[in-house]
């Protein structure tokens, strides 16, 4: 450890942990290593200065973390359109994704998740329909 490098003991939540250890395996790093990656990802969306560049290998590391929380993003608005649907008594729901840019991702990244998300929804008996990556419609009306 060096002198610029500090030991910090704090506490979290056992579950959290094990997540952060099933991502820092998933990429190769230490569990340090991906909770300093993490912090450093949060802190860079906070500088609103704008006055520090950082090195492309960081920036590649930082935005394969990002692109982990996509998955989750995006079923929780599938599920909360089509709970709010339900809830106005509709048939149909629209999931809108297009402030997460996803056309912006590598191809094989879009194609896994619009695989999981169609295997999902079709498992659980709806119709649905992908206009590109910024919106998903999803219909049970009339099944």
């Amino acid at each position: 450890m060096s002198k610029e490098e500090l030991q910090v003991n704090f506490r979290m939540p056992a579950s959290l942990k094990a997540e952060l250890e099933r991502a820092a395996k998933e990429s190769g790093r230490s569990l340090t290593a991906e909770v300093v990656a993490r912090l450093n990802l949060s802190m860079l969306t906070e500088d609103d200065s704008g006055e520090s560049l950082i090195p492309a290998k960081q920036a590649q590391e930082m935005s394969a973390i990002a692109r982990q929380s996509i998955p989750a993003t995006m079923k929780k608005r599938i599920l909360q359109a089509i709970n709010q649907a339900v809830a106005m008594g509709h048939g149909s729901a629209k999931a809108d994704f297009t402030d997460l840019q996803l056309d912006s991702i590598p191809q094989a990244d879009m194609d896994q998740l619009f695989e999981a998300f169609s295997e999902m929804l079709s498992d659980a008996g709806y119709r649905y329909e992908w206009d590109g990556p910024e919106n998903l419609w999803i219909d049970f009306d009339e099944l």
